[in-house]
């Protein structure tokens, strides 16, 4: 249910001397949502911001607008995977879209660079610490899957993935060892994690 102060209360809104109060909504959200309810007709609105998009679908969620609501996820569906993987991880929480959630620790598991001071903030400290089990996890397994291929004559300059590989360029071998964790592997890891689940 919404609470009372999300939708005014008794007697608001019937005179400019008792205006509807949304406690707790800001005006960038109410703009947002009635451009994204714009944006749904066709050929109607402008692009939207991912942050106009996850504004209006917040208080589509909210309000329990469930129709427009999965027309939002649609839309965002296309973009999603090109935003700031903590980005996705808020607003999957905050919306509850369950399918945005793993991806978005895949992202964050896989990539070349750890967490920074600021993402650590916001992720919190067992957040933190399920993500970098999982990315060590990964990074043992492609020591040992690189060991192993040297150990079987991979020796530097020999071809590997159709490329000569000169000693220097550790590209090509990263994406050998990495490449043999499909996003299903790195995925039963993140839902392994208590603290990485949806809930």
């Amino acid at each position: 249910m919404i609470e009372e102060t999300a939708i005014g209360l008794e007697g608001e809104g019937h005179s400019d001397e008792q205006p509807i109060s949304l406690t707790g909504i800001s005006a960038f959200e109410i703009e947002s949502f009635l451009e994204a309810m714009e944006a749904l007709f066709p050929n109607g609105g402008s692009k939207l911001t991912f942050d106009q998009w996850a504004a209006g679908l917040h208080l589509a969620t909210m309000w329990g607008f469930d129709d427009i609501r999965e027309k939002i996820i649609v839309k965002m569906d296309g973009t999603i995977s090109k935003i700031n993987p903590l980005d996705r991880i808020d607003v999957s929480l905050k919306c509850r879209v369950q399918k945005w959630l793993h991806p978005a620790y895949e992202a964050l598991c896989k990539r070349d660079e750890g967490l920074s001071d600021d993402e650590a903030g916001r992720l919190g400290l067992q957040r933190s610490a399920a993500i970098w089990r999982i990315r060590e996890l990964l990074l043992s397994y492609k020591v040992q899957n690189l060991v192993r291929d040297l150990a079987e004559g991979n020796r530097p300059g020999q071809k590997i993935l159709g490329t000569r590989l000169p000693w220097q360029d550790q590209s090509l071998l990263y994406e050998k060892v990495s490449s043999q964790w499909t996003p299903m592997d790195v995925v039963r890891l993140i839902k392994g994690e208590e603290a990485l689940k949806y809930q």
